[in-house]
């Protein structure tokens, strides 16, 4: 019988892919964090999904129960390409070579914008 590492999804080396993410923000110290997070064949594909869930996002529980509440925190979109160096999930690498992109929310329009 298969284990469940080997059921599970193989990726070939070298195949490359956008991860594309929901994530949250607090004040200017760089505390980041994913809510949400999807993997996709296409630049285009990864986009549509931020488009689609940022919208709706949510701050998690823990954020509201901070002494400040949501006070300084915020939620937004990323867009990344990477390719995969191995066969396992943990395997997929940043390409620092391509743009990335960042979503914002603003008055209910996404707001795209080069990552830094």
């Amino acid at each position: 019988m298969d284990t469940a590492q080997q059921l599970g999804p193989r990726h070939e080396i070298g195949a490359v892919t956008w991860r594309s993410a929901i994530l949250l923000g607090i004040g200017d110290d760089d505390t980041v964090e994913a809510v949400a997070e999807s993997e996709h064949d296409s630049e285009q594909a990864a986009r549509a999904w931020v488009e689609e869930h940022l919208p709706d996002a949510s701050f998690p529980e823990w954020v509201a129960r901070r002494q400040h509440g949501t006070a300084g925190a915020f939620l937004f979109g990323q867009v990344q390409r990477g390719y995969y160096s191995g066969e396992n999930d943990d395997d997929w690498e940043l390409d620092h070579d391509a743009s990335g992109w960042d979503a914002d929310l603003v008055d209910g329009v996404i707001r795209w914008r080069a990552a830094a």
